[in-house]
């Protein structure tokens, strides 16, 4: 009886000693950042033909949503999906994508390591390729990825709509983005900029 008991025992501290040791999958956890950068005041002009009404241009001619995605958990990320809806009238001209690691060295991620798919009139699916194969190495924690959308408007060249000289207004860019690390998925991130225009008669 005294056998047994010692055995059973040490089956028991064994088992617990095993369980201790094991640690579950983790999903990668991401946070999500974005603004507008190369604006005054978080807003965007339009120079409007005090004559013909007819808008000329805007001020930055191509604004900048800057988003930051950054790994903030212990699991590697091997690839991320952006789901951006552009804001309406405007259209997206270029992406730019970069590595930020944890010394804050900044890699440029080539255009050939991501994909954009067009899916309504205005709402974009950017996805990386797998980070392993492309960059050598995953995002770890810490770590960030930086994605610059360059967006132009589409009324220039048009008369301004009549509505905007009392009330100018206001665009919104919504994004939603998950990371991986295999078949492990992140819980979304979402992020809402709101940028308002201002009218400048020439």
């Amino acid at each position: 009886m005294i056998v047994l008991s010692t055995v059973a025992y040490g089956v028991m501290q064994n088992t617990v000693a095993l369980n201790i040791g094991l640690t579950p999958a983790q999903k990668p956890t991401i946070t999500l950042t974005s603004t507008l950068v190369n604006t005054y005041d978080n807003s965007v002009t339009l120079f409007v033909n005090s004559t013909t009404e007819i808008i000329e241009r805007t001020e930055p001619a191509f604004p900048v949503i800057y988003m930051n995605i950054t790994n903030t958990g212990i699991t590697p990320i091997d690839k991320i999906i952006i789901n951006d809806s552009i804001p309406a009238n405007w259209t997206l001209r270029e992406v730019r994508m970069q590595l930020v690691q944890a010394d804050q060295t900044i890699i440029e991620i080539d255009p050939t390591h991501f994909t954009i798919e067009y899916t309504l009139e205005n709402n974009a699916i950017i996805t990386t390729s797998n980070f392993k194969d492309t960059l050598g190495k995953n995002l770890n924690q810490n770590e960030s990825i930086i994605i610059s959308l360059y967006i132009e408007y589409n009324l220039i060249g048009e008369p301004l709509p009549s509505e905007y000289e009392t009330n100018p207004p206001l665009y919104t860019n919504t994004v939603n983005i998950k990371a991986w690390i295999g078949s492990l998925q992140s819980q979304p991130a979402n992020s809402t900029l709101t940028f308002p225009i201002n009218i400048n008669w020439i």
